[in-house]
C-alpha cells in the first residue's frame, strides 16, 4: 500500500479553506448548539473536541520544532506505515459519507450539557479552534524549512503512534476535515 505524501503547501491551503470555512459555520447561531439526535454531538461540541485534539499536541509539536536543524524545503514528506494508515482513514468520502467511524476516548469529548450549551457564549469557542488552525498553519510553515522527518514523538494515545512533525500536522488537519464534515451534515439537518 503506498504511502502518503505530505505537502506543505497543500496543507496550508487546506487550512485557509477550514479557516474561511470557519468564520461560515460561526454565522449559523444557534443551529451550532442543537444535536442532530439524542447520541450526537452538536456543532459547537464538535468544535470544541477538536480544539482539544490540538491542545493534545501542542507541547510536542512546539518542542520538536524548537529541535529541527534547518534545510532546504522538501517537495513532500513520505510519511510512515502507522501514520500513512492512520492518515488515510481520516478523510470524508464524496457526498459526505464519514468512514471507519471511530470511538472518542474520554481525554477528547467535550463534555457539556444541553443547559451549558443552551447558555454559552459561542464565539470563544469559535475563536479558539481558530487560533488552533492558525497555530497549525504556522507549524507547518516552520517545517517546511527543516528537517521535520528527523525527530518523532507520541501521539496523543501515547508511544503506540509515533509522529514527525509533517505527519503530526497532517493527522490534525485530516481530524479538523473529517469533523468540517461532521458539521456540514449537522447543519444540513437543520435547516
Amino acid at each position: 500500500m503506498a504511502r502518503v505524501k505530505i505537502y506543505a503547501e497543500q496543507q496550508i491551503q487546506r487550512i485557509n479553506h477550514l479557516i474561511n470555512e470557519l468564520e461560515e459555520i460561526r454565522t449559523n447561531g444557534n443551529l451550532l448548539r442543537e444535536r442532530p439526535n439524542e447520541k450526537a454531538w452538536s456543532s459547537i461540541e464538535v468544535i470544541r473536541h477538536m480544539s482539544i485534539g490540538h491542545q493534545a499536541y501542542q507541547k510536542n509539536v512546539s518542542n520538536a520544532l524548537s529541535q529541527l536543524k534547518e534545510a532546504s524545503p522538501a517537495e513532500f514528506i513520505v510519511a510512515k506505515g502507522v501514520p500513512s494508515f492512520l492518515i488515510k482513514r481520516f478523510p470524508p468520502q464524496e457526498e459526505g459519507k464519514i468512514k471507519f467511524k471511530m470511538k472518542t476516548t474520554k481525554m477528547f469529548k467535550p463534555v457539556y450539557s444541553d443547559e451549558e450549551i443552551g447558555k454559552m457564549d459561542l464565539n470563544p469557542i469559535i475563536d479558539e479552534l481558530k487560533n488552533g488552525l492558525f497555530e497549525l498553519k504556522s507549524w507547518v510553515e516552520d517545517y517546511r524549512t527543516k528537517e521535520a522527518a528527523s525527530k518523532r514523538f507520541d501521539s496523543a494515545l501515547g508511544p503506540i503512534v509515533r509522529f514527525n512533525v509533517a505527519e503530526a500536522c497532517e493527522f490534525i488537519l485530516c481530524h479538523n476535515e473529517r469533523h468540517f464534515q461532521q458539521i456540514r451534515n449537522n447543519l444540513k439537518t437543520k435547516s
